[in-house]
C-alpha cells in the first residue's frame, strides 16, 4: 500500500478561509476496525507535519530530511497529480524548492488527525508567505490544503 500527502490548492486565497469543504466529507472518517490514536501518537503525527514545513523550505542535509518524513513506499502528489516517490526523488524535491537554511514559507495549520484501519489521516491547511524576499514586500502568493495518510514505522510516524 503506498502513503502519500497530497496538496490541494484553492482556486482563490481570500481573508477568510471557508469551513464548506471540511463540512462537506461529513464523518470522522473512522470504522468499527479503525483503531484508536494515544496521544502520544497524536503528538508524533503534529511533529511529523511541522517537521515536513521545515524540511521542504530548508532543504535541510540536502533534503534527506524531507525524504525521510515518508515511508520507503511514501508518494507526495502535488496540486496537478504528479507523484514524488523514493528517497532521491524526494530529497530532490526539497532541494529544488528550498532557497536556503534560513526560508520559512509553508505554514501548515488547522490541523486534523483521524485514526483510520492503516494507521491514520490527516488534513490541514497550507498558507505559503513570501517574508522578506530580495527586497519584495510580504505578501501570501499560495496556499491550499494537504490531505495525508500516516503509517507507523519502526522509525515513527511518516507519510
Amino acid at each position: 500500500m503506498q502513503f502519500r500527502k497530497v496538496l490541494f490548492s484553492f482556486a482563490l486565497l481570500v481573508v477568510t478561509i471557508p469551513d464548506a469543504p471540511m463540512r462537506a466529507q461529513g464523518g470522522t472518517g473512522t470504522t468499527a476496525a479503525s483503531p484508536s490514536l494515544t496521544a502520544f501518537d497524536y503528538i508524533e503525527i503534529r511533529q511529523l507535519v511541522a517537521r515536513y514545513a521545515y524540511a521542504v523550505d530548508s532543504g535541510a542535509e540536502n533534503g534527506y530530511v524531507y525524504a525521510g518524513l515518508f515511508a520507503p513506499d511514501g508518494v507526495f502528489a502535488d496540486r496537478a497529480g504528479r507523484e514524488t516517490k523514493g528517497r532521491e526523488a524526494l530529497a530532490e524535491l526539497a532541494r529544488r524548492n528550498t532557497k536556503g537554511p534560513q526560508s520559512a514559507f509553508h505554514f501548515i495549520m488547522n490541523h486534523v488527525i483521524e485514526p483510520s484501519a492503516d494507521g491514520a489521516v490527516g488534513k490541514e491547511y497550507l498558507l505559503q508567505l513570501r517574508i522578506g524576499d530580495g527586497g519584495r514586500p510580504n505578501d501570501i502568493f499560495g496556499g491550499g490544503r494537504y490531505d495525508d495518510v500516516y503509517v507507523k514505522t519502526a522509525d515513527g510516524w511518516r507519510f
